[in-house]
């Protein structure tokens, strides 16, 4: 009996997986979840400010980028210890990198390629090198560090992109809509703080309404939105709320969540 049910159980397994092949136009139905092709790194990690720096694997057949859009920056200089298994390039100009003069030098985005171990006097072979990034923005200068190791297989990711701290909740945010300095987005939220104080929900004087005054200051300068709300300490989240309240200026109950505060 326990053979019948066995047997039995087998079949109705084979059947269903030949049913999901067929609906799939005869292609095999994949389980595994697709690797992503993204990663992000703050810009706390990348800049030593949490005790470790951030690892990147290069595997032979793929390129890997690691773009500085997100925070606005213009990459300034690189710095790559041991060229032995990997190449560089950026999509500017940058002195030591390019054979003729930078009338405008400046990149946003470095791109990484594994190649075959090359034999360089003076240079020990070794599994992976240091990587270092000087930038530029409206802020200030930052150094950043990378450590790049020889990886194997498939790529876990493609391009790295390099945010502010403040952008993390972002990107578990897929409704949050982008803000900029230009048109009415500042004063959207400008109004939205107004909202929310007439409807208690932001205290006029309270410490958060300072540094939300600051975040609109620096957005107001040209500032881009991530980089003020990272300057002013507050978050992302709390802008799309300022926003929301500022566009709706739809009344709340007493039941409704208050801000955000931070």
């Amino acid at each position: 009996m326990k053979k019948l049910q066995y047997s039995t159980l087998m079949f109705l397994s084979f059947l269903t997986l030949a049913i999901g092949v067929i609906g799939n136009g005869g292609r095999a139905i994949s389980l595994e979840t697709p690797t992503p092709s993204l990663r992000r790194i703050t810009v706390a990690e990348a800049t030593g400010k949490t005790g470790s720096t951030p690892t990147l694997y290069l595997v032979p057949g793929y390129g890997l980028n690691i773009s500085f859009i997100p925070t606005g920056e213009i990459i300034e200089k690189v710095w790559l210890d041991n060229p032995q298994f990997i190449t560089l390039d950026v999509d500017g100009c940058l002195a030591g990198l390019s054979r003729q003069a930078c009338p405008q030098p400046g990149a946003t985005v470095v791109h990484l390629r594994r190649i075959e171990e090359l034999d360089i006097p003076g240079l020990p072979r070794t599994n992976s090198t240091l990587l270092t990034v000087i930038t530029a923005s409206r802020t200030g200068r930052r150094v950043y560090t990378f450590r790049l190791s020889k990886g194997s297989g498939m790529p876990q990711y493609h391009t790295v992109e390099i945010i502010a701290s403040a952008e993390v909740a972002l990107a578990r945010q897929t409704s949050f809509v982008s803000l900029t300095s230009s048109g009415g987005d500042w004063q959207t939220i400008e109004n939205g703080v107004r909202v929310a104080v007439e409807r208690r929900l932001l205290r006029h004087g309270s410490p958060l309404w300072y540094r939300i005054e600051n975040f609109l200051q620096q957005l107001k300068s040209g500032i881009s939105t991530i980089e003020a709300a990272n300057l002013s300490g507050i978050s992302v989240e709390l802008v799309g709320k300022l926003q929301e309240l500022g566009a709706r200026q739809q009344p709340i109950n007493n039941s409704s969540p208050s801000l955000p505060q931070s």
